[in-house]
């Protein structure tokens, strides 16, 4: 089958779907509407790159993805693919739909339709341009699909719905640690791992100030605080405001491959995202075996139950989040064993990449079927 994999970003998750499909056998292109190049060494091998002109900055208002139209229009007049795979829901998706080409898949990256639709009218016209113009969704969550759903009536059965799910064997309890936080100068600390970016949306602030008010009443706790953002200046002025230079690890953005023995360091994990599908970073940790404490948001409640794998937080509340993390540095060895194996039990029956993938496929080929007029 031949594909356009319609994207705005040369992400780590792109570069896994696209690297899944060709493995298939598929015949996969892939735009990135805010890009006209790749980095090197990132087309995964056998994925070819769609040359186009017209860029946009990621994140542009949908009126601005539409003067990508008559272009976008005319790559597919020539390419001629069996079916477009397109998100997110108000650039990408909506570029497409507004294209008229059929079959259609739109994906959600979760945050486009959780939050995105009530930025203003236009957002929310273009979010249900773009599903109405969808011959079948794709989605990691119930949350993000009954969303969906409330815009357009998509059928369950032209719905592929997982977790982006991990890589069986990546992510596991045993195994090395990073040199840099391996030193038993500190045996007795508690450390806690956080690999969010560093974005208004995943409330680094609230992150800061709930392990503030936790740390002044048990020292021991520590914080691996992964990434980098835009409020990289404010997050260094709190922690030299604050004193916290020698509890708060801020060692920069981590590669793929290095990020399981980050996880493998930490006691457990936080994030205080308001907002999420199913998030990968949870599953990291959940197949790592670490307890977790997450926003109290639906989605996180399809995969956390307060108590037994671990904890949720009132969204926003550095108080709530500071109490819950005191819990989880003071459970007792056998509840943090029971978790230990409970979570990668979890990860391992529910999100397996290798596993889920054939859903999208199985998909691929029903959408394949739709009998709808392509553009001339």
């Amino acid at each position: 089958m031949r594909i356009l994999y319609f994207s705005d970003n040369c992400s780590d998750h792109n570069r896994r779907f696209l690297e899944k499909l060709s493995f298939f056998g598929h015949e996969v292109w892939f735009m990135d509407a805010t890009n006209d190049s790749v980095p090197e060494g990132w087309l995964p091998q056998g994925v070819h790159r769609v040359s186009h002109r017209g860029v946009v900055r990621r994140g542009s208002d949908p009126s601005v993805y539409e003067t990508l139209l008559p272009e976008i229009q005319s790559l597919l007049a020539e390419m001629k693919p069996d079916l477009v795979h397109a998100g997110p829901i108000q650039g990408c998706a909506y570029l497409a739909a507004l294209s008229g080409f059929h079959p259609l898949l739109v994906t959600s990256w979760g945050s486009d339709l959780l939050l995105d639709p009530a930025r203003n009218p236009e957002w929310k016209r273009a979010t249900a341009i773009a599903l109405c113009g969808a011959d079948g969704f794709m989605c990691d969550c119930d949350t993000v699909r009954k969303t969906a759903q409330g815009f357009a009536p998509i059928p369950d059965s032209r719905i592929a719905q997982f977790p982006w799910g991990i890589k069986r064997g990546t992510f596991s309890p045993g195994g090395p640690i990073p040199v840099s936080v391996s030193s038993a100068s500190e045996p007795e600390v508690f450390r806690l791992i956080c690999t969010r970016s560093w974005e208004p949306l995943y409330d680094v602030d609230v992150l800061l100030e709930a392990f503030r008010r936790a740390h002044n009443q048990n020292g021991s706790l520590r914080l691996m605080l992964l990434g980098d953002g835009s409020m990289a200046g404010a997050v260094h002025d709190f922690i030299a405001r604050h004193g916290l230079q020698k509890v708060v690890l801020t060692p920069g953005r981590i590669s793929a491959a290095e990020l399981p023995c980050w996880f493998r360091a930490a006691n457990a994990y936080v994030s205080c995202a308001r907002s999420d599908g199913t998030s990968l970073s949870l599953l990291e940790a959940m197949a790592t075996g670490l307890p977790v404490l997450v926003a109290d948001i639906p989605s996180n409640r399809e995969w956390v139950s307060g108590g037994e794998n671990g904890w949720l937080a009132s969204s926003g509340s550095a108080e709530d989040f500071a109490s819950k993390l005191l819990q989880i540095a003071s459970l007792e060895p056998s509840e943090r064993a029971a978790i230990g194996e409970r979570n990668p039990r979890i990860v391992a029956e529910r999100a397996d990449w290798d596993r889920n993938f054939p859903l999208l496929l199985n998909l691929y080929e029903c959408l394949a079927k739709v009998k709808t007029v392509k553009p001339a």
